[in-house]
């Protein structure tokens, strides 16, 4: 028996559809834009990913876990809570972002009703991120940087709120400009 190896980097192949599920949507994305996307065999990659709803799951997890990796170097690297908050407000200005919005909040809007699995990996992320927040809440509140007028759940909930209606303008194409003097808006809040 002959043993046969991928001749691809299911790696580079899963980057792919990730890029093509953030930038069209699942429903949109169809199993031919993916094999030609991905620059694999159809039947490579049902045996490697399984169906289009199973690589779209997987799609989920490696931006969830590159962005969470991304947004706990924010936390890192702050000097201070509020520095942190903005910051993390602040990943939807990255370059990467222009005009595709968050790959995770672009799901829940567009599948995540009708799509149990889906919802519950979307929903994990949001913990993830809401607990990043509310660590830089309470830094801030630490160090002085935030007021201590309200309560830290309660601003992580208008922050996290906030930054979610950031990622939607992303993808809505709002101008740079306009997101800059939100966050600028929203950090107001903070003092």
């Amino acid at each position: 028996m002959v043993v046969r190896h991928k001749e691809f980097d299911p790696d580079v192949a899963l980057d792919r559809a990730m890029e093509m599920f953030w930038e069209r949507g699942y429903e949109a994305t169809s199993i031919q834009d993916l094999v030609e996307g991905m620059g694999i065999g159809r039947r490579s990659l049902y045996d490697t990913f399984g169906d289009k709803h199973a690589l779209f799951i997987q799609s989920l997890n490696r931006y969830a876990d590159t962005l969470s990796g991304r947004l706990g170097s924010v936390l890192d690297t702050a000097k201070t809570g509020r520095e942190a908050v903005r910051d993390l407000l602040s990943v939807v200005l990255q370059p990467t972002a222009h005009l595709k919005g968050c790959l995770l909040v672009n799901s829940a809007t567009e599948v995540a009703a009708r799509d149990n699995e889906a919802a519950q990996h979307i929903d994990q992320y949001l913990v993830r991120s809401r607990e990043t927040m509310l660590e830089a809440v309470r830094r801030g509140l630490q160090d002085g940087s935030i007021t201590d007028r309200a309560k830290p759940e309660a601003l992580t909930s208008m922050l996290v709120n906030a930054w979610l209606g950031l990622r939607v303008s992303v993808r809505s194409g709002v101008d740079r400009k306009r997101l800059r003097k939100d966050i600028d808006e929203i950090m107001s809040l903070l003092d």
